[in-house]
């Protein structure tokens, strides 16, 4: 790897002092060409085509904005370094940076590709085309009633319930919102979409596994009531009455660095399940 991006988060390093820390260590261990700094807000303004790795110093959140913000021809693979607060995206943490740039220096690593969204909105006179590395959820306003949601999966009906809202993720997003509201973890490999509802009135909707290149199209009966889309919960739009959202596969993955011994259910366990104490070492 010849050049480097990193990209930070300036809101999580305010004086430049993680980030003048990572590029002296990478400056030891390795002879680039150059390294290429980011601000992770403007990513998607920044010509990215020489860069071999991109670093992502932040949190989840920092890595989510990023890769819905990459451009269709960035094929480099995404290392994050957790300087943030959960971290479950990342692949190592700001405190074990030296063993990181040994590995990536001694070859320890593989790429993984995760799946993305791809999520269109559409209304009178109105278009709108986003991506969403976790999830698409439609939920109503803090002080809307509930509202009515008919899900179609490839043009033909699945569900009509009431309810707060609902979560189309992938794998990746499966340990986030979809988690919280009763949704099955979904291993990140996988190219499978689930749909979860957010506090459904009845039972007669439930949450289900589909295959990765299935297309969901979503209807929201809600009248005068405030619905909102938002975006791996960043970006937020609001929805009218006669509005359609159509979600599929995006056809552009994610692909992230790993390192050879990254263990996706240790970090399950210490980052989501909060028992890894209670397990680690074991066999259950």
């Amino acid at each position: 790897m010849n050049n480097i991006g990193i990209a930070i988060n300036p809101s999580k390093d305010t004086e430049n002092k993680i980030l003048n820390m990572v590029v002296k260590k990478i400056k030891e261990k390795f002879n680039l060409i150059k390294i290429e700094i980011f601000n992770s807000f403007d990513i998607e303004q920044q010509n990215l085509a020489d860069i071999d790795l991109l670093i992502v110093l932040g949190g989840d959140g920092t890595l989510l904005g990023i890769a819905r913000s990459l451009n269709e021809s960035f094929n480099s693979p995404i290392l994050g370094i957790n300087i943030g607060n959960l971290g479950f995206l990342s692949s190592v943490d700001i405190s074990d940076i030296d063993t990181a740039l040994e590995k990536l220096k001694d070859g320890k690593y593989k790429f993984v590709d995760r799946m993305m969204l791809n999520c269109k909105v559409e209304s009178a006179g109105n278009k709108e085309e986003l991506k969403a590395l976790n999830d698409v959820v439609l939920a109503r306003g803090t002080l809307s009633r509930m509202v009515k949601f008919t899900i179609f999966v490839d043009g033909k009906i699945y569900s009509t319930f009431k309810g707060d809202g609902l979560i189309i993720a992938t794998p990746t997003g499966s340990t986030a919102y979809s988690f919280s509201a009763g949704g099955p973890f979904i291993y990140p490999d996988l190219e499978l979409i689930t749909i979860t509802p957010i506090c459904p009135h009845t039972k007669s909707m439930q949450t289900i596994v589909l295959k990765g290149d299935s297309v969901i199209e979503v209807y929201a009966d809600h009248e005068e009531e405030k619905i909102y889309l938002t975006v791996d919960g960043q970006k937020a739009i609001k929805i009218n009455h006669e509005t359609s959202v159509k979600l599929s596969k995006n056809k552009k993955s994610v692909k992230l660095l790993v390192f050879d011994d990254y263990d996706y259910f240790k970090v399950l366990r210490s980052k989501i399940l909060n028992n890894s104490k209670e397990c680690d070492g074991e066999k259950l």
